[in-house]
């Protein structure tokens, strides 16, 4: 029987086979402020629990039908994780009576007999214990409000903007709700795809609060032109500024680029990167080789990207610790010999992420997850076909009249020049792209800008002040070499220059860009390279040559005087 007095008063479950001690209990109850139901045996409480879910139970031990200490277990058992504190009531004054009903998940015990004030000093105090873990449990749920919040962010802002979802292979299987782990991918201008996998120190909702300002640089960054390299020292000093001591990054950085046949990698923390051949076989793998991103102030002086030349069925993985270290139910981890061999069965069945799944799973069992698991898997070709897509080939019906623009003098114009070891610390074509979005707005026709832009400066650079052999990159592992001889040239650079100089020309129905590049090279043959470059055939896999081939392809008009020292190239559009 309820006792309605106290509709929101807490409600309070007696059982006790003595109707008497039902009553004296309940009386002192009701003077604490509880409305009170009774049972007289074990069984009989059970279903009462279950129908009032109780704030407080009061159990007597010796009782017929079901002792308490049984019908204890399996009120704890309903209970489902919430605080309904019980209190055994007994005239057995042993230790083992005491054991006994802690075993059977009780939360204190009373021995009669008792007086009135002692009964309702345990009442008061059990009662602060269970206000306690209600406060506990709300903070709780808060929390998990709070990490679905953040989940949704991360699936529906950051990481459904990833690039080419249809072809980049992703696990990602967090240890809790929300993921430590994050996997960008994004398009740079140029074509190449830039690929991060971040592992924030931990899991949970605590080890992803710099997520969101990592998305967003890295995307901005990679969007903008600027270099692997260039996005991880942004990215490791606004971390290292952001984050407490305690937190950090642990990355691979990747940039596949098709047309180049290499992958540029920066492993800081994470697991070796791994490029796999279309049989499964390891051609590379690339450990970690400087401290996660976040940790100092600055990359370390000595820090460079790891360049490997890659054919087009190659495909770049990535991983974090959280696969090689799970464990099955012998405590036994999974290991790297285990994801290797995985790997190659997975590759010849074509399907890596789900045999993956699959292998770690049936490894695991039942064994619970102690860490965020991620893989991500990239092929090393099919990607000039995006950048082709994006409008960066014009068509001759695209072309505009020479009559329509107006030459008496540019709306504008910008000038850079870079002397010395400026050179190898200063990137100016974002710079450059930067002014003219600032000051033209945004548009997709600035791609093919871009693009232009690059291949000018890098020729100046390359060629002109470093006086690098294209002939290196004839072929892909020649670019690997072409690549390293370019890093320890910049390194020792003292002189030369290259200018950059933007001229803006605007018209009704477009627009022309004038760019000027000069380099403090000696020149070379523009005419004996053009006749070079038409001699190639369109299914050429050579690398050598492709940057003069695409700005002539891209630019209304392109011309070197000076020795071929100095290029003028107008790049025209209309809208």
């Amino acid at each position: 029987m309820v006792d309605d007095h106290y509709v929101d008063a807490k409600l309070a479950l007696v059982v006790d086979d003595s109707v008497m001690q039902c009553k004296v209990l309940t009386i002192l109850l009701t003077e604490e402020g509880y409305r009170v139901v009774s049972a007289n045996n074990g069984a009989e409480a059970v279903d009462m629990y279950s129908l009032h879910k109780p704030d407080l139970v009061l159990m007597d031990i010796n009782m017929p039908v079901m002792n308490g200490f049984e019908a204890a277990k399996r009120i704890k058992a309903l209970s489902q994780g919430s605080l309904a504190p019980l209190i055994f009531i007994t005239s057995m004054d042993t230790d083992e009576a005491f054991i006994e009903s802690i075993n059977a998940g009780g939360d204190g015990i009373l021995v009669r007999p008792f007086s009135p004030e002692v009964f309702k000093a345990k009442i008061k105090s059990i009662q602060r214990i269970s206000n306690l873990y209600q406060q506990v449990k709300e903070l709780q749920q808060s929390q998990q409000h709070d990490a679905e919040l953040a989940e949704k962010l991360m699936s529906g802002v950051i990481e459904s903007r990833n690039f080419a979802l249809d072809k980049i292979g992703i696990i990602k299987k967090p240890a809790e709700l929300f993921s430590g782990d994050i996997q960008l991918t994004s398009l740079s201008p140029n074509g190449d795809v830039f690929v991060l996998l971040g592992d924030f120190t931990g899991h949970g909702l605590r080890s992803s609060i710099g997520a969101v300002p990592l998305a967003e640089t890295f995307r901005t960054m990679t969007s903008k032109g600027f270099s692997i390299l260039e996005i991880v020292s942004q990215i490791n000093q606004q971390l290292y500024q952001l984050l407490p001591a305690d937190l950090f990054l642990a990355a691979t950085f990747a940039s596949i680029s098709s047309h180049n046949g290499s992958v540029c990698l920066f492993n800081a923390g994470l697991p070796d990167a791994y490029i796999f051949d279309e049989n499964g076989n390891i051609k590379d793998k690339i450990p970690s080789f400087h401290a996660p991103i976040g940790v100092l102030p600055n990359l370390m002086p000595e820090a460079k990207l790891q360049v490997c030349s890659v054919e087009k069925n190659d495909r770049v993985i990535l991983i974090s610790d959280g696969i090689v270290e799970a464990r099955n139910l012998a405590g036994e981890m999974y290991g790297f010999d285990r994801f290797e061999q995985a790997m190659q069965r997975a590759i010849l069945e074509n399907n890596v992420t789900n045999k993956i799944v699959d292998d770690l799973e049936n490894f695991c069992q039942q064994m619970p997850q102690a860490d965020d698991i991620s893989l991500i898997d990239i092929p090393c070709s099919g990607w000039q076909h995006f950048f082709e897509q994006n409008d960066l080939l014009c068509d001759e019906e695209d072309e505009v009249s020479e009559q329509t623009f107006c030459f008496e003098c540019p709306a504008w114009q910008w000038q850079l020049n870079l002397c010395g070891s400026r050179l190898a610390t200063v990137n100016p074509i974002p710079m450059a792209m930067n002014q003219i979005n600032d000051i033209e707005g945004a548009g997709q026709h600035w791609q093919i800008l871009y693009t232009i832009l690059t291949e000018l400066f890098i020729n100046a650079l390359d060629h002109g002040v470093l006086k690098l052999d294209s002939e290196l990159k004839t072929h892909a592992k020649g670019f690997v070499e072409y690549f390293n001889e370019r890093e320890v040239r910049l390194k020792s650079l003292t002189s030369g220059f290259v200018e950059l100089t933007l001229s803006y020309y605007p018209f009704d129905a477009g627009g022309k860009v004038v760019i000027a590049v000069s380099d403090s090279g000696k020149g070379f043959d523009f005419i004996a390279a053009v006749k070079n470059l038409s001699l190639k055939q369109s299914g050429d896999k050579e690398i050598s040559g492709r940057g003069l081939g695409l700005v002539t392809q891209l630019c209304e008009t392109i011309q070197y005087d000076r020795d071929s020292s100095t290029v003028t190239a107008t790049y025209v559009w209309k809208k």
